[in-house]
């Protein structure tokens, strides 16, 4: 209805829930998705978004290459930033791949929030089953071991300190979560 209004009127729309505009991602419509944030001091911040994987990634270099922040701060934000964009790609895979089956938006984010642990996130993303955790790494064995590296830290997320360079770590979980994204 709002796209088919759109043709004729400029439609705006705020919401906290991101459901609206993967809508608008997975139908291809066009739109300009604009977020607000309120930061200290009611400094307030709109910056276009495309989507989650991009957005989350983009955030993640953005902290990496913060100079004035400790490393020690730097090595423990991004990897939870990378996390989330992999989890972002998984979700979107499962949404799309579910929706087209005929299930419904009620039904599918019941699955993706009682899945919400990387592993059988990932499993759904690849499978389509979350019960096949043990064949995660296999799967991502095949992808390379660029794949493996990514997943081992994100798994992590933000709980250990990574030690290795973080714009490899962006650059391989930007490339993990863009291929669980688009899996069949």
């Amino acid at each position: 209805m709002l796209a088919e209004a759109a043709l004729t009127r400029q439609v705006i729309v705020f919401t906290h829930d991101d459901r609206l505009p993967e809508a608008v991602r997975r139908l291809g419509l066009p739109a300009t998705v604009h977020n607000v944030t309120r930061r200290a001091k009611s400094v307030v911040e709109v910056r276009q978004t495309t989507d989650p994987v991009t957005t989350l990634i983009d955030d993640a270099r953005a902290v990496a290459m913060t100079d004035d922040l400790p490393l020690d701060v730097a090595s423990r934000v991004v990897p939870g930033f990378c996390r989330s964009a992999v989890e972002a790609g998984c979700m979107e895979a499962v949404r799309r791949r579910r929706l087209a089956k005929g299930k419904t938006h009620d039904a599918v984010e019941e699955l993706l929030t009682a899945n919400a642990k990387l592993y059988p996130l990932i499993a759904l993303a690849l499978f389509d089953d979350e019960s096949r955790t043990n064949d995660v790494m296999p799967r991502l064995k095949k992808m390379g071991q660029w794949a493996i590296d990514a997943f081992t830290v994100c798994k992590m997320g933000a709980h250990e300190r990574h030690e290795g360079e973080l714009k490899l770590l962006v650059d391989n979980s930007k490339r993990l979560a863009q291929s669980l994204q688009v899996m069949p």
